[in-house]
């Protein structure tokens, strides 16, 4: 029994060692080695439905791994300022002990061994420390601002990033029909040419140009199809969904506001001065950079602590009796020579406080570059739109006159399906206008700073 234990014991706390590769060049194989956790195929399979754009971000913010990243930071940084907050607070010790002594004897008379034992308590405070634990704290502080406002920008790229994949979906799925409708528009084309050719009205190269036009746009618009599932597939990343589930979106889609021709930039400059976190944030840094530098310099002053002890002591032999110790006092500690190192960490953390400022200053220009760009991109999307919609009216009514013409034996096949790639081309650019409409204002919200208006609604 103990040879077969004995036999076994190497497999309880060690797994095989892995086969190295014999040369270089050679590929490693056992990936099978690793451990897998398996996962439900229904859980795979199951559609997961959003009723609102609100809901698809709500459900992003709680699933994303960079959002509990972010949210796992701020614990930390509370923490941590926790720990600095327990300075201000007594440190109170409790001890056990057990010793044996013997002393040594120059006579040569015999000595007996003592045992001694018991608890003790020790109290520390610090009174007074010209102000280092204060700046410790504010500076821990300072740097929880500093981590909620990322958070906050975390969120909002994340924000940004379901919006701009949720645009590029309707852009996919709008390009899709408009090449079925140009799809359709050229097979009934086809059909007319089909039926003149049997009446002898028209000729075989017009039934060959109107097929290769009728199987363009075929191509067309199966490729649409592929842009749509890879635009689903970004949207999927975006909102933390694994790829095998699929997506039911399940609302229309609601334009939003003409952006007002007398709102002016420097109002919106001032309101992403306000409201950008990351641009906080650095200020928060720059804020506990300083407080870090002022705890630096109050270290290197005297600080006043009160010191309290007692403790009872007992002995295992019976002839000696127990005895009780206690000490109050004041503790002065003055630091004398430590070799520069605090006075370097107050001037390290002054140049971190100039450098963060810098830093913050460099982050005002590009929020003012963001706003502007996404300012001029949104006014070009208003007027790309208003005239891509006169675009495609003329368009229509032309491609209507041309089969008019056609079917009336006055116009020529050419002509007509000339027409109808205008108007296919009219459908695409209003399909991408409007999705660029809807971009422009989610860029113009992310370069400002706006918080999102999240409804937390139930988990679809």
């Amino acid at each position: 029994m103990l040879c077969a234990s004995l036999a076994l014991w190497p497999s309880w706390g060690y797994a095989a060692t892995p086969e190295l590769p014999a040369r270089p060049g050679t590929f490693w194989l056992q990936i099978d080695t690793l451990p897998v956790q398996p996962q439900s195929p229904a859980a795979r399979a199951a559609t997961v439905r959003f009723d609102s754009l609100a809901a698809l971000t709500e459900h992003a913010l709680r699933e994303r791994p960079d959002s509990r990243a972010a949210w796992l930071g701020i614990q930390a940084e509370a923490a941590r300022l926790d720990v600095a907050s327990a300075a201000n607070w007594p440190t109170l010790t409790g001890q056990l002990s057990f010793t044996q002594s013997r002393a040594l004897s120059s006579s040569g008379a015999s000595v007996p061994t003592l045992h001694r034992y018991g608890p003790s308590l020790g109290l520390a405070y610090v009174l007074y420390d010209f102000g280092a634990r204060a700046a410790s704290i504010d500076a821990q502080r300072y740097q929880l601002i500093a981590a909620l406002l990322n958070n906050n920008r975390a969120l909002q790229d994340t924000v940004a990033e379901v919006e701009t994949a949720y645009f590029a979906v309707l852009a996919a799925r709008a390009q899709r029909a408009a090449q079925a409708e140009q799809e359709a528009a050229l097979r009934a084309s086809f059909d007319a040419v089909e039926l003149r050719l049997r009446g002898g009205l028209a000729a075989r190269a017009d039934q060959l140009r109107a097929r290769a036009a009728l199987s363009e746009a075929t191509l067309a618009r199966q490729l649409a199809e592929r842009d749509i599932a890879k635009a689903e597939a970004m949207l999927k990343q975006a909102a933390g969904i694994e790829q095998t589930r699929p997506l039911l979106l399940d609302w229309e889609t609601t334009p939003p506001p003409v952006l007002d021709s007398a709102t002016l930039l420097a109002e919106l400059l001032a309101e992403a001065e306000q409201q950008r976190p990351d641009l906080r944030a650095l200020q928060a840094a720059a804020a506990s950079a300083r407080a870090e530098a002022e705890r630096a310099r109050a270290a290197r002053w005297p600080s006043l602590s009160l010191a309290a002890n007692s403790g009872r002591t007992f002995f295992l032999e019976d002839e000696r009796s127990p005895s009780t110790t206690y000490s109050v006092g004041v503790n002065l500690s003055v630091p004398l020579f430590d070799g520069g190192r605090l006075a370097a960490q107050a001037r390290a953390a002054e140049r971190d406080a100039e450098r963060l400022q810098a830093e913050a200053d460099g982050q005002r220009s590009q929020v003012s570059l963001a706003v502007t760009e996404a300012y001029h991109d949104v006014r070009h999307a208003q007027a790309q739109r208003e005239g891509v919609a006169v675009q495609f009216d003329s368009a229509s009514e032309s491609a209507q006159a041309a089969e008019a013409r056609y079917r009336a034996g006055i116009g020529s096949l050419l002509e007509w399906l000339t027409a109808q790639a205008d108007l296919a081309r009219a459908r695409q650019a209003q399909a991408q206008a409007d999705s660029d409409w809807l971009a422009a204002f989610s860029r113009l919200n992310h370069a400002l700073g706006r918080l999102p208006a999240i409804t937390y609604e139930r988990n679809p």
